[in-house]
């Protein structure tokens, strides 16, 4: 579903070249559950960014369900139509209903008819638990609220990717779990998700694979099992041990 080939991401930042993303190469199948840690800095969310384009690639090739990444709109358009994202602030528009947050992009994007937006929405909100919220504004909802709304907005879009960079981190901690319950059910039904996380027990029990980045390089590419009991690389045993 995912291919990723020696990508390369650098920023100049104050005259000292950073190496966001360091010749990263990487595969994910079809409905693979991949999460991805590291230290704050070390280019997990670039890495996430480049995968639809919100992050132009200095090198490499990136390619999702056949559709390659280039330097074309049209390939951009392509590939975003069919990748969802979920950010770490919820980027609902504030001046619209959950309803209408839901159905602008089904008509615009996915030409569907207002009848089948509603019904695909409020279809939607009932599976992310927020069926009543469906005329409320967002700034009526909590922080989690609001993220399980950016959830179903991006599902709208009848996605074969969904990306996660970090969407429990802006997130008062009894809001965290109705968030991940979500993310849950989304790897079980077997949506492919590539997902950025601090969150070290939704890691272990719901990924499929582990990638730690540290410095841009991909450190780690191994099942939880491994990763959390025996990691092979000394930073991501240093990693750990701070964080667990």
């Amino acid at each position: 579903m995912i291919n990723v080939k020696e990508l390369n991401k650098v920023f100049d930042s104050k005259g000292s070249i950073v190496r966001a993303v360091d010749n990263v190469s990487i595969d994910i199948a079809k409905g693979e559950v991949v999460v991805i840690v590291g230290p704050s800095g070390s280019g997990k969310s670039t890495f996430l960014r480049c995968l639809n384009a919100l992050e132009e690639m200095d090198s490499g090739a990136i390619a999702i369900d056949g559709v390659k990444i280039g330097h074309s709109k049209t390939n951009i358009n392509a590939l975003r139509r069919e990748v969802g994202m979920v950010f770490q602030h919820f980027n609902l528009f504030p001046h619209m209903t959950v309803l209408e947050n839901l159905c602008v992009a089904q008509r615009v994007v996915r030409k569907r008819s207002s009848n089948d937006a509603i019904v695909k929405a409020k279809e939607l909100l009932t599976k992310v638990g927020i069926a009543e919220k469906v005329n409320e504004y967002p700034s009526r909802l909590s922080g989690g609220q609001q993220q399980r709304v950016a959830i179903a907005r991006a599902l709208c879009m009848d996605p074969k990717v969904m990306l996660f960079d970090e969407p429990t981190s802006a997130l008062d901690p009894e809001m965290v779990g109705e968030v991940l319950d979500v993310m849950r059910k989304l790897a079980q039904e077997g949506m492919t998700m590539v997902c950025v996380t601090h969150e070290m027990k939704f890691a272990k029990e719901v990924a499929d694979r582990i990638l730690f980045f540290d410095h841009g390089k991909l450190l780690e590419d191994t099942t939880p099992e491994k990763f959390f009991s025996a990691p092979k690389d000394p930073r991501a045993r240093e990693f750990l041990q701070q964080v667990l």
